[in-house]
């Protein structure tokens, strides 16, 4: 339900947002699981899957994945002979998208009109159609400052709904993921490690322990974390040039990143879907793809009175979804519609034989990272 603003004196009406006053308009998108899903190194190691899914048209939502298992020591002959093993023969999966989520709010037809036409005064005032350029300009001319204002409104009615569709998305996915976790190496499911002192100070062997059991699948790249409020993120948000390691001249941030150990997203959907905000999802690049399926990909239009196109989501760019805007002539309003279909591939947990090290491994893991009982 939106509030009318017709009787509100103009000379008194100001916004939080403008005048950068903390309200939702903002507070910063958490972008948990799809941020991490959209992690540069994630989304490079799993392309060819995303472009199977998603090749452009929007127009595919079926993907078949095959992959075939290692051979093993015991595989290995200890006679020169002619006789050849079994043929390699592929596994067979079918990836089909069908999760759906979608979310929608009111504009008059004042607002729409409003905004285009304060639109259409910022990009002949700054010279620019590009929507970052014309904020980053407009800042500085005073005569833009009132178009400015509109747009931005517009912008927070859109930014607003999109926390909703993220939200509702990110628990789908970590719920999806964790049941498709697999075992860690030797066979480990669900370990524990212990990251945090009781008093704050940050446990390195039990981050390393992690990082060993995780290297030692032999997955490539450094591992990608999704947790909750817990030890793991309180150690990430730790800066020690000024206390605690620092008075050894450790800094464990820049521990952190010269070795690789991992990248750490926040998702405030953890502890429900996972069980505890201690706990958390690591997973190899590559080893949960994120498969959207854009359905107004391309020049779609108008059909009939509808717009649709696609967007990014406003603070999660590398995340597009489908937009539909809707007029109605008896009410005189504008309906915004954001929706988006959306899966993950996640290997099977056959992807290596029995007997295997890395029986029942797919690169994709779950642990509680905690702290030290006092």
């Amino acid at each position: 339900m939106s509030l009318s603003t017709a009787n509100v004196c103009p000379a008194v009406l100001t916004s939080l947002s403008d005048n950068l006053i903390n309200n939702p308009a903002n507070v910063q998108l958490m972008g948990g699981t799809l941020a991490a899903l959209t992690d540069p190194s994630n989304l490079r190691a799993g392309q060819i899957i995303r472009q199977a899914n998603d090749n452009g048209t929007g127009h595919n939502r079926e993907v078949r994945v095959v992959y075939k298992q290692r051979q093993l020591a015991s595989d290995a002959s200890d006679t020169k002979s002619c006789d050849a093993g079994p043929q390699m023969n592929y596994i067979e999966e079918t990836l089909v998208v069908n999760n759906f989520k979608q979310v929608s709010f009111t504009m008059s037809e004042a607002q729409l009109r409003a905004y285009c036409s304060a639109y259409s005064e910022l990009v002949t005032l700054t010279g620019s159609t590009s929507p970052g350029m014309i904020a980053e300009r407009a800042n500085g001319i005073g005569a833009a400052q009132s178009p400015l204002s509109v747009v931005r409104e517009m912008f927070v009615d859109i930014q607003l709904s999109a926390n909703a569709l993220v939200q509702a998305i990110n628990s789908d996915l970590l719920g999806q993921i964790t049941s498709a976790a697999g075992n860690w190496y030797g066979g480990t499911a669900n370990p524990s490690y212990t990251v945090e002192g009781a008093d704050g100070s940050i446990y390195a062997a039990g981050l390393f322990q992690m990082k060993q059991n995780y290297m030692n699948t032999g997955f490539n790249g450094s591992p990608i974390i999704i947790g909750g409020a817990g030890a793991l993120q309180r150690v990430w948000m730790n800066d020690s040039r000024y206390f605690g390691q620092g008075a050894n001249g450790i800094n464990f941030s820049t521990v952190r990143d010269n070795t690789g150990l991992a990248e750490f997203y926040f998702d405030p959907n953890a502890a429900t879907e996972l069980g505890s905000e201690d706990a958390a999802v690591v997973f190899a690049p590559g080893s949960i793809v994120y498969t959207p399926f854009l359905e107004y990909v391309g020049n779609f239009g108008n059909i009939g009175t509808m717009t649709r196109f696609t967007m990014p989501v406003p603070g999660l760019e590398r995340v597009q979804v489908d937009a539909r805007i809707l007029p109605s002539e008896c009410e005189e309003t504008y309906s915004f519609f954001l929706s988006h279909y959306y899966d993950t591939y996640t290997p099977g947990t056959d992807m290596f034989p029995a007997g295997d090290a890395n029986a029942g491994v797919n690169g994709v893991f779950t642990a509680d990272f905690v702290s030290a009982a006092p």
